[in-house]
């Protein structure tokens, strides 16, 4: 046994869960003090009818005002979104952010938060390239009250102190790092997750059990990583198949926000160590594939092909996954579990290729973007691995 390491936790999020707890939104940003809050969402969230569920809060409580409500954020936190939604912002005078949705609109929420905060106009100046200020040069409270409410469990953006911006001119996934992009309250509500498609449920669920997976194998873990990933990696394969199959099943709803609000700390500290979602954020990147689906048909074929990246935690991985792992050696357990992890994509009628073809220009296209990612340059992965793991990624017709 080695000697315990040092490390750092960040996380500076109230996190309140349960259903209903969305009526806490409004008595938050009284006591934060905002009186011009602006919900941020998008059109999807709108005309499923969730937006109305939260501005009825305020209404009935009087205060703060909702001075606005920006809907026009896209698939993508993208760069351009961010831009205008934050000078949007500046001339509604808002002092409070809501952000209601999936990813996208959590992380394009952060961008925002990050704007106002660092008193800039164009996201782009603050993050040159692929990646952004990281924690330490620009440490400090933004001044933003915020509050996030998830409707999708998936992400965990809502706590995380990255983000993950798209480049529209470079067609190219950014990440952003600083400590205080997070919501100050996070409020799982699984009621606004109900009518989750099944698609969407199963797409978004594996996120979350990718997050996990890779925070626990990163080669930079530590044991709060390790508590936070082993008992995500629980919850997800045991309540996921459970919310595809019934969607207005509260318990597993509320069991999927919890497990997803975990992972996305083990993951946020693994060092961007982070195979799969740095070919996934290629896909995403060039194809403009939804971030949930591209992870969910890449971690089967990382575990395939990159096995050697999960040997070091695989006897933990695969217990987590419920496998008996007795006789078996690492590779065998890696194995196991990427056998089990298909099995819980079939239960869930969630294909683990894209029924798509991909020639060989835009395979060396998509090589380059992986190369190009932020978390490639900390951890490169070989490129007969990455052309091996397009080649079952992507299935043919």
């Amino acid at each position: 046994m080695g000697a315990p390491c040092y490390f750092e936790w960040d996380y500076h999020t109230i996190v309140q869960v349960g259903s209903g707890c969305r009526t806490f939104a409004a008595q938050r940003f009284i006591e934060m003090g905002a009186k011009r809050v602006a919900i941020l969402t998008d059109p999807g969230i709108v005309k499923a009818g969730l937006l109305d569920m939260i501005k009825d809060i305020f209404e009935v409580q009087g205060q703060p005002r909702i001075v606005g409500v920006y809907d026009r954020i896209e698939q993508d936190a993208s760069m351009r979104v961010i831009n205008d939604c934050a000078e949007w912002c500046r001339v509604n005078a808002v002092d409070g952010i809501l952000s209601l949705g999936g990813g996208s609109v959590l992380d394009t929420a952060k961008g925002v938060k990050f704007l106002l905060g660092m008193g800039e106009t164009d996201i782009k100046m603050l993050m040159p390239g692929n990646a952004g200020p990281f924690i330490r040069p620009f440490g400090k409270p933004l001044g933003i009250p915020t509050v996030a409410i998830p409707t999708t469990a998936g992400t965990g953006a809502e706590v995380s102190q990255i983000a993950v911006i798209y480049n529209e001119g470079a067609k190219m996934k950014a990440i952003l790092e600083h400590a205080y992009i997070a919501a100050d309250y996070a409020l799982l509500d699984p009621d606004l997750t109900l009518g989750l498609p099944p698609r969407m449920t199963a797409a978004t669920g594996l996120d979350a059990l990718c997050h996990a997976v890779e925070g626990l194998v990163s080669p930079t873990g530590n044991c709060m990583i390790d508590g936070l990933a082993l008992h995500a990696i629980r919850l997800v394969v045991k309540y996921l198949p459970i919310a595809v199959k019934d969607g207005k099943d509260l318990e597993a709803r509320t069991k999927l926000l919890v497990a997803s609000n975990m992972a996305i700390m083990p993951f946020a500290m693994s060092g961007l160590i982070v195979p799969v979602h740095n070919i996934a954020h290629a896909l995403g990147g060039q194809l403009r594939i939804p971030h949930g689906e591209a992870v969910a048909v890449c971690l089967p074929a990382v575990l395939k092909n990159f096995p050697y990246h999960f040997v070091g935690k695989a006897e933990d991985m695969a217990q987590a996954f419920g496998i008996k792992t007795d006789g078996m050696d690492d590779y065998g357990m890696v194995e196991a579990t990427r056998q089990k992890l298909l099995a819980i994509m079939e239960e869930c009628s969630f294909k683990p290729c894209l029924e798509k073809t991909l020639d060989e220009t835009t395979k060396k296209a998509m090589i380059k973007a992986v190369k190009a990612d932020i978390s490639s340059l900390i951890y490169p992965i070989p490129s007969d691995i990455v052309a091996a793991c397009m080649d079952d990624i992507f299935a043919g017709e």
